[in-house]
């Protein structure tokens, strides 16, 4: 049986992808939910995507030690990553410094931050706006994280990205560093990424490949699952 690490993305939780287990019933998913989003723990700290890749790394740490096995420790290889949107950006901040990821698949992933395209983000992070105008948003972002902190996610997503507009983590030269198999996706009719930002990181990242999904959004609820699972198959489980 494979194991495939999952990362959700901003707002996000490991519920979102519970309807994986039933796709790939011969994978092992181990869905890492970011500290104060969904069920984990919150931090005592400011979120930063340095933050979420020391804590990936530790996950990755725990996982391979569950599955280590005393007869054969050397056969167990570095794992798979899923990363979704934000869970895409953490994903290949560790694999530029160092970790145990032996690919990753990259999916709506923002990769180019600026002060201006931190400020049209932070605009949709309004809990006030969105419990008045979307309703259904604030309810599921309610059930995401609970009632007394959807809130708190809000608003220090926010303060993350503004940090991440003023100095972003990664940038184009930064992909050289990457030796590891990185597929990067989008959907063709992603409202938050563009295929511009997406393509000039996969021109700066070694070896890396390009895909673009029909007929999808950005949110992972409206991206076909029959789609996700062929690049799950085709370059993470290889």
């Amino acid at each position: 049986m494979s194991d495939l690490v999952v990362l959700h993305g901003a707002l996000g939780s490991a519920h979102q992808f519970e309807p994986l287990r039933a796709l790939l019933p011969d994978v092992r998913l181990h869905i890492l939910e970011f500290h104060g989003h969904g069920a984990a723990a919150e931090i005592d700290a400011p979120w930063t995507i340095d933050l979420f890749a020391d804590q990936l790394q530790t996950y990755l740490q725990s996982i391979r030690a569950d599955l280590l096995s005393d007869l054969l420790p050397d056969l167990l290889s570095d794992l798979p990553v899923l990363g979704y949107s934000m869970g895409g950006y953490v994903a290949l901040r560790l694999a530029q410094r160092d970790s145990s990821i032996s690919r990753i698949l990259t999916l709506g992933s923002k990769l180019d931050w600026s002060p201006d395209g931190a400020a049209k983000e932070i605009k949709m992070l309004d809990a006030d706006v969105i419990e008045a105008k979307v309703p259904a948003f604030a309810a599921d972002l309610q059930r995401r994280h609970g009632a007394d902190r959807w809130r708190t996610v809000l608003a220090k997503t926010a303060d993350m990205m503004i940090g991440l507009g003023n100095d972003p983590v990664l940038t184009e030269g930064d992909m050289a560093k990457i030796s590891i198999p990185v597929r990067y996706g989008l959907g063709d009719r992603d409202e938050m990424v563009t295929l511009d930002e997406t393509a000039r990181f996969y021109r700066a990242t070694p070896g890396a490949e390009l895909v673009v999904l029909p007929g999808t959004r950005h949110p992972i609820e409206k991206v076909r699952p029959h789609l996700l699972v062929e690049q799950i198959r085709s370059f993470l489980l290889t």
